[in-house]
């Protein structure tokens, strides 16, 4: 898989500093993971929100800090809940050695038979795969075609999806990716999923993962060295 090139440096302004460093146009980022040590991180804002904005999926990024590069991919992208445009970006460097687990959205393709008398639709009940893989081998799309959709009811399992070699699925082979139903249970079902959003439980709270290095804890660590001066 071809890599995106992109270029920071890195930045002694911390949490308390952010909102100033983004008017100044920079973009604040961490860089984290087993084979460096944690680095905050600033880049040209402009430039590294239109690349980041354009990507699909997993993506394998060269991370140019200070003239060393370092392979990563983007691990959380936040953005601002207006305007949408990047605001705080990880980057995970990985070893191309090591097998990663990923996310991969899924875009169903074709047309299937069975719409075209309006009566029906596709309803699409799978919009990523968790798949695990090397670096190389990465994939930021896995496309998935309806058209041997032909009649109410067909449905299309996770274990119908056709992936590249080097790719394990590790997704519920069992699970539907999609499914021909009346049209009208597609309104629905939207209306109830809706009215669920409303709600959050702990389970639809992330869990930091294991070695991720927040900006917090940049703030930590220069406190820290501060009280023992």
């Amino acid at each position: 898989m071809e890599s995106t090139l992109l270029k920071a440096q890195t930045r002694t302004v911390i949490s308390k500093g952010l909102n100033r460093l983004r008017r100044d146009g920079l973009l604040p980022g961490v860089l984290y993971g087993s084979t460096v040590d944690p680095v905050a991180l600033q880049l040209p804002a402009h430039e590294a929100g239109q690349l980041l904005t354009r990507l699909q999926g997993t993506v394998l990024i060269d991370l140019e800090v200070d003239g060393q590069t370092h392979t990563t991919i983007v691990r959380e992208l936040q953005r601002d809940v207006l305007r949408g445009h990047p605001v705080h970006v990880d980057f995970m460097a990985v070893d191309m050695e090591q097998v990663l687990t990923i996310m991969v959205p899924i875009n169903l393709v074709g047309e299937s038979p069975a719409v075209a008398t309006g009566e029906y639709t596709v309803m699409t009940s799978l919009y990523e795969l968790e798949v695990e893989c090397l670096p190389k081998d990465i994939i930021n799309i896995v496309e998935v075609s309806v058209e041997g959709l032909t009649e109410l009811g067909d449905t299309i399992l996770v274990s119908d999806v056709v992936v590249p070699e080097g790719i394990n699925i590790l997704t519920d082979l069992e699970e539907a990716v999609a499914r021909v139903a009346y049209a009208g249970i597609i309104e629905v079902e939207e209306e109830e999923e809706e009215e669920e959003g409303l709600e959050l439980d702990a389970e639809d709270v992330e869990v930091i993962e294991k070695g991720k290095v927040t900006d917090d804890d940049f703030e930590e660590s220069s406190d820290n060295a501060e009280s023992t001066e």
